[in-house]
């Protein structure tokens, strides 16, 4: 061969080596031809696994929303409930706040009651205490008159008696000693 044909062809082999190297470097599939299908099912294995975990992450994320959901009705029943045990409280405290009121009124009226009624009572009794003093001092002052009155009608039938007894025929009176008195 030539020097022109040698060195053409260390050229072409130079070429050719470096290609071979070059693929060999670039992890290129003509060189390891497995490599391409190992990696497609790895990628398919990933994508598998991936869409798992999609598929879990989205009946996590419903379960999550359900749990939400169920807690949130919950918590309104929950509030409901409350309420309605508050108006329940509050309606008891008002029918114990209007009872409570309807029975002090009516002992409130009671008391007043009973004290005018003892009003009533020490009024009539100063009156009847009164009146029987008033009725007892009349006594006592008719019984003082009938006893001037008695003193005076047996005064009076005394001198009638002495003027009987003094009258003469002539007409002529004698003094009595009582009427002097």
């Amino acid at each position: 061969m030539t020097a022109n044909g040698a060195l053409v062809f260390l050229v072409i082999m130079l070429v050719v080596i470096g290609l071979v190297a070059g693929l060999a470097l670039s992890n290129t599939d003509l060189m390891n031809p497995y490599r391409n299908q190992a990696e497609a099912e790895r990628i398919q294995q990933e994508a598998a696994i991936q869409t798992q975990r999609a598929t879990i992450d989205l009946q996590a994320y419903q379960r999550e929303q359900e749990l939400r959901l169920q807690a949130l009705e919950q918590q309104q029943a929950d509030e409901r409930a409350y309420r309605q045990a508050r108006w329940a409280i509050e309606l008891f405290l008002l029918r114990v706040a209007g009872t409570t009121i309807v029975i002090t009124v009516g002992l409130a009226l009671l008391i007043l009651a009973i004290a005018l009624a003892f009003r009533i009572i020490v009024y009539a009794r100063r009156i009847w205490i009164q009146s029987s003093a008033e009725v007892q001092a009349m006594r006592e002052h008719a019984r003082r008159l009938a006893r001037e009155n008695e003193r005076l009608t047996r005064r009076l039938e005394l001198l009638e008696q002495e003027m009987a007894l003094t009258e003469g025929g002539n007409g002529h009176r004698k003094e009595s000693a009582f009427r002097e008195a």
